[in-house]
């Protein structure tokens, strides 16, 4: 897989998608909006660059495996203010990647079905966001984002990746028939409790 920066795509990585990183938002219940403002949650998503050179981005977990055009990822909101956080970011595959381009930060299991990435990562404006993109060789299938920030677990967000034979940048990954659609689920942060 092949990933985007925050600012944009900046080369650096994991698995079968190099990873990149980017912030974003999400969340589980909603806070307080103004009226006329899209609520802020948690959500997977795609985004897929067109033969015009523009990116579209889809809300939807639905990955058509165009490789060197469509990203997915994950954007989850935090809350609170812009902050360094501890993030573990667990890509799961049911089947094997052919390509795996590793960063540093980016540890790859043998049988090249999981990248472990490790990091520190900025909330901004409480969101955070990350991003893999599909890159020859990336399977189809079911993949799994596991997020656990300051060692809470936070997150899953449950992915398919499915063919396109024709490679048409045109695809719209709604359209597409995925057994687990739209499958994002957001894990409550544990309740401390107090010392007697």
């Amino acid at each position: 897989m092949h990933a985007f920066t925050r600012s944009l795509l900046a080369a650096s990585a994991s698995l079968f998608v190099a990873v990149a990183a980017s912030s974003a938002m999400a969340q589980s219940s909603t806070p307080v909006q103004k009226p006329g403002v899209k609520p802020v949650r948690s959500i997977p998503y795609v985004s897929i660059t067109g033969e015009d050179g523009k990116q579209r981005h889809y809300e939807t977990n639905a990955i058509p495996l165009l490789f060197n055009r469509a990203c997915f990822g994950w954007r989850m909101y935090l809350g609170g203010p812009n902050r360094v956080v501890s993030l573990k970011e667990v890509l799961t595959t049911s089947q094997p990647a052919e390509q795996v381009i590793a960063g540093p930060e980016t540890e790859v299991s043998a049988d090249k079905t999981q990248a472990t990435t490790r990091m520190f990562e900025t909330v901004t404006d409480g969101v955070l966001q990350r991003s893999w993109c599909i890159i020859p060789g990336d399977p189809p299938g079911t993949y799994t984002y596991d997020i656990t920030i300051d060692g809470e677990p936070r997150g899953e967000f449950v992915f398919c990746a499915i063919e396109v034979p024709d490679q048409n940048p045109n695809t719209d990954p709604r359209d597409l028939n995925c057994p687990n659609k739209f499958n994002a689920v957001e894990r409550d942060l544990p309740r401390h409790k107090k010392a007697s």
